[in-house]
C-alpha cells in the first residue's frame, strides 16, 4: 500500500504498519464504518487480488492523519476499493476541512477518471467531498446505486413492535408460535473468541442455500469470498466487532447471521437459514430475534439491514440510506469524451439487462461466478 501525500504530482510512497495503524486509529476515533478500515480492507485485497493495487491519499496536518481515503491505483484511474461484497464505501477525515482537502487531491491526483462505487452519502466526509466536487467545476457523474434500509433500534422496542404492520405482526406470531411447537428455539449471538472456525462453518453452510449454489453467488460457491469473509471474521473477532448469530431449534442451527458491530450501529451483512424449515419462516424470525437483541444492546441505535431494500427488509425498516456511483472526469479537455462514453456504457448495460429474462440473468450471474472461481 502507499500514500499519496502532495498536490503536486501527487507523490506515493510506501505505506507501513505505523501509517497503517494511524489510519485505523483515525477511522475508529471519527466513527466511521468498518468497511473502510485497514483490517477489512486488507482482507478484501487479498482475497480478491488487489493487494498490489491498494492504495491509500492522505491528508496531514501539524504532524497527524486528518483524513484518508483507500483507493484501487490504475495506470488511467483512481478507483474505490469495493465489489459486490462491499457494503458501503466513504472518506475517512477529522473534520470537514480535512474532507475539503481530501476531495482536492482527489481531483489533481494525475490519474485520470477517479470511480467511487458504494459511496455513501449520509456519512459527513462523503457529503464534503461531494459538495467539493460539485463546486470545483469538473465534469462528474453521479448515479443512484441502491437504497439500504436500516432499522433505528435506540428507542423503545415496544412502539417498534406497534408500528409494524398488522399483518407483519400477526403473520411473526403465527411463524414463532409455529416454530416454538416444533421444539425448544434459541438464539445465540457469539463474538467469535471462542470456536470461531466451527461458527463459521455452521453458519456458511446455512448462507449456501440450494438457489445460491445454483447460481454460484453463495460464500462456500467462490473460493475468493470464502478466504474474504474468513478473514473479515478473524480481523474483527480480534477487534472484538464480530457478531456471529444463530437461530436454532432443538440445538440445530436452522438460520445465520454474519454481523458487525462498531460504534453505535450493527451491520448485517450476510443471511443464511435451512431450507428443509421453511415453513417455519427462519429468515423472518431471526430477523425479528435480531432487531430484539439490537434494541437489548446498550449504546446501539441502529440495525444496518445493508444490501437492497427487499420486502422483507422493508417491513421492518425505519428508512433508507442511499449508495451512489460517482465518476469524477478532471482533464477538462478530454472529459466530455470520457464522460459521455461512461454514460453509454451505463444505458447499453441497463438496455441490455432489462431485455434478458429472469432465466438469463440467473444464467449469466452463474457463468459469471464460475470465471471469478
Amino acid at each position: 500500500m502507499s500514500s499519496i501525500r502532495s498536490v503536486a504530482g501527487a507523490a506515493i510512497s510506501p505505506i507501513d504498519p505505523a501509517l497503517e495503524r494511524r489510519w485505523d486509529r483515525l477511522a475508529v476515533e471519527v466513527g466511521s464504518p468498518p468497511f473502510v478500515r485497514p483490517g477489512w480492507l486488507r482482507a478484501w485485497a487479498a482475497a480478491f487480488g488487489r493487494a498490489s493495487h491498494l492504495r491509500l491519499l492522505t491528508v496531514e496536518r501539524d504532524g497527524e492523519l486528518a483524513a484518508a481515503l483507500p483507493l484501487l491505483a490504475g495506470r488511467w484511474a483512481l478507483r474505490s476499493p469495493t465489489n459486490s461484497e462491499t457494503p458501503l464505501f466513504c472518506p475517512i477525515a477529522a473534520d470537514a476541512e480535512a474532507a475539503g482537502r481530501l476531495a482536492d487531491l482527489l481531483l489533481t491526483a494525475g490519474r485520470g477518471v477517479v470511480d467511487l462505487d458504494a459511496l455513501a452519502p449520509q456519512e459527513t466526509a462523503s457529503r464534503t467531498l461531494l459538495e467539493e466536487v460539485a463546486h470545483s467545476g469538473v465534469s462528474v457523474l453521479r448515479r443512484p446505486l441502491r437504497q439500504s434500509p436500516y432499522i433505528d433500534v435506540g428507542g423503545d422496542p415496544a412502539a417498534f413492535q406497534r408500528g409494524l404492520s398488522k399483518n407483519r405482526r400477526h403473520g411473526l406470531r403465527r411463524l414463532t408460535n409455529r416454530l416454538r411447537d416444533a421444539g425448544e428455539v434459541t438464539f445465540e449471538v457469539h463474538d467469535g473468541r471462542a470456536g470461531l472456525e466451527g461458527l463459521l462453518r455452521d453458519g456458511f453452510r446455512l448462507e449456501a442455500r440450494p438457489w445460491k449454489r445454483a447460481a454460484g453467488s453463495a460464500i462456500l460457491s467462490r473460493p475468493a469470498a470464502l478466504r474474504f469473509y474468513t478473514a473479515v471474521a478473524r480481523w474483527a473477532a480480534a477487534q472484538d466487532i464480530l457478531r456471529l448469530a444463530f437461530l436454532r431449534l432443538d440445538g440445530r442451527p436452522i438460520a445465520f447471521g454474519y454481523t458487525i458491530q462498531q460504534h453505535s450501529t450493527l451491520y448485517f451483512l450476510k443471511l443464511g437459514m435451512d431450507d428443509a424449515y421453511q415453513r417455519f419462516g427462519p429468515g423472518v424470525v431471526f430477523t425479528q430475534r435480531l432487531i430484539d437483541h439490537a434494541f437489548a444492546q446498550p449504546g446501539l441505535t441502529q440495525l444496518d439491514l445493508l444490501g437492497e431494500n427487499e420486502q422483507y427488509k422493508a417491513d421492518f425498516a425505519s428508512g433508507t440510506h442511499e449508495q451512489l456511483r460517482l465518476q469524477i472526469f478532471p482533464s477538462r479537455r478530454i472529459a466530455p469524451l470520457q464522460r459521455a462514453a461512461a454514460v453509454s456504457a451505463a444505458e447499453l448495460r441497463t438496455y441490455l439487462v432489462n431485455r434478458m429474462s429472469e432465466q438469463t440473468r440467473t444464467r449469466l450471474s452463474a457463468v459469471r461466478n464460475r470465471l471469478r472461481r
